[in-house]
């Protein structure tokens, strides 16, 4: 369960924890026990950071009980959990080939490493609340409504679910998933969102088209010098391994509460932010919707933020580059292969007139350095991020294509999605939003700042 400060009251409570094993009779089996997935530099980077949680909050049905809710996502699950395999593992740590991988557990009747656990919590949160765009939410509040999966040492738990029943107002679930990034990057785990909501509305997972299968073999993303690569990223980011805790900064407990809020532009928003970019920015194509997006994010930050001085202030945003690698690797490869751009402007740049047009050039060229040489400057990705001063960075993450409200899982559409793991002051993250063509933006910032950023982001 999500780990709680000692004067906070228990608004979840467990009512049963479980392990999910493996299909049901008759389904695909998962690979044998003990089987090893060697990680790749890509996943390694991830080794000490928190896992990835997803929220999906989802109203009730008329006459639809929530144990058929939970048994239904249970059996689905165990039915996708051959496919993407890794996802029932743990991650581990070799000392005597100072290796990262995921193996899979020896047994399957529950423990730390015995599938994938399964809670059932009840809540008195108030669901409404939680699903409303305008509601303003501290870092907690969607946290309980995720298992946790942290742990100080390795072997950690790749993954683990929570279905949450609302026991007052209206009721409602809530899916909690937490994932360790090292299993996949964002493309991959929204790869099996989908299959697993697909399987809970009755499709077969056996009867996936050839070719769409998901991938997890590591050398489909190998390259010279990767093992060595990997293991400076291990001594740089856990260098006490198979201890992962990170070093306690001290400022980091006297930082100002975040706060956080989620916005949606609608398609004909989305077009006219396109176009006032490609014009301040003489361009004649439109940006992509994730670089206007991310512009806006990070020059509304930047100026909520009050910056305007001459030091820089830092975009740092992750670029899928499976069709950049050599040779390119497969669409359906689910494990990380995303190289981190950053891009810098000063504070007086962005707060100019023509500090939108500057961050769009900034953004655009942090791209496509990314997309002519994915592993340029890879040994160097910790050490530059490490370099940022504090609090002079936005980050940017998610996608505009990541399909959150099409995943149903037999229960209607999401009422809302959220990533519970956002806890940086300066954060955006993109998903696509409820109507097609628009985009749901979901911001974390020091709670004295939200305000000032809500009318600089939401202005027309």
């Amino acid at each position: 369960m999500p780990r709680r400060s000692g004067n906070m009251p228990p608004m979840v409570r467990t009512r049963s924890t479980t392990a999910v094993p493996r299909a049901a009779s008759g389904g695909a089996e998962l690979p044998d026990p003990g089987r090893l997935v060697p990680l790749s530099p890509f996943d390694a980077f991830w080794v000490a950071l928190p896992p990835v949680r997803r929220v999906f909050l989802f109203r009730s049905l008329p006459g639809v009980p929530f144990s058929n809710v939970v048994g239904t996502l249970r059996s689905s699950l165990a039915q996708v959990l051959p496919v993407f395999h890794p996802f029932a593992g743990a991650l581990t740590y070799s000392p005597d080939s100072r290796a990262l991988s995921i193996v899979l557990p020896d047994e399957w009747e529950g423990g730390s490493c015995g599938g994938v656990t399964f809670v059932e919590p009840e809540t008195d949160l108030d669901f409404e609340r939680l699903v409303e765009e305008a509601a303003e939410h501290d870092q907690d509040t969607l946290g309980q409504l995720v298992p946790d999966i942290r742990r100080d040492q390795l072997p950690a738990p790749v993954m683990a679910a929570q279905v949450t029943e609302f026991v007052g107002g209206g009721g409602g679930v809530a899916l909690g998933v937490a994932v360790h990034h090292t299993a996949a990057d964002g493309r991959g785990i929204w790869r099996f969102f989908e299959m697993w909501a697909a399987a809970a509305a009755g499709v077969e997972v056996d009867r996936v088209p050839a070719g769409s299968t998901p991938l997890h073999d590591r050398r489909l993303v190998r390259f010279h010098g990767d093992e060595e690569l990997a293991r400076l990223f291990l001594r740089q980011i856990a260098p006490n391994l198979p201890t992962i805790a990170p070093r306690q900064d001290p400022a980091l407990d006297a930082r100002r509460r975040l706060s956080r809020r989620t916005f949606t532009f609608a398609a004909p928003a989305v077009q006219r932010l396109k176009q006032r970019l490609a014009f301040a920015a003489n361009i004649g194509t439109a940006p992509s919707t994730f670089a206007a997006l991310a512009v806006h994010g990070w020059v509304s930050i930047a100026r909520a933020s009050g910056f305007a001085d001459d030091a820089p202030v830092f975009a740092a945003f992750l670029a899928d580059c499976r069709a950049y690698m050599s040779p390119p690797a497969p669409d359906t490869y689910a494990g990380n292969c995303v190289a981190l751009c950053m891009a810098s402007l000063s504070g007086s740049e962005l707060a100019g007139p023509d500090g939108p047009a500057r961050a769009l050039v900034a953004v655009r060229e942090a791209v496509a350095e990314a997309k002519r040489d994915p592993l340029r400057d890879l040994a160097r990705w910790r050490t530059k991020f490490a370099a940022i001063p504090p609090g002079r960075a936005v980050i940017l993450a998610g996608s505009p294509w990541f399909p959150a409200y099409g995943v149903d899982f037999g229960f209607g559409r999401p009422a809302r999605v959220e990533l519970a793991s956002m806890n940086h002051d300066g954060e955006v993250v993109l998903v696509a939003g409820r109507e097609a063509g628009s985009v749901q933006a979901s911001v974390s910032i020091a709670a004295g700042k939200m305000q000032a950023f809500r009318d600089v982001f939401m202005a027309e």
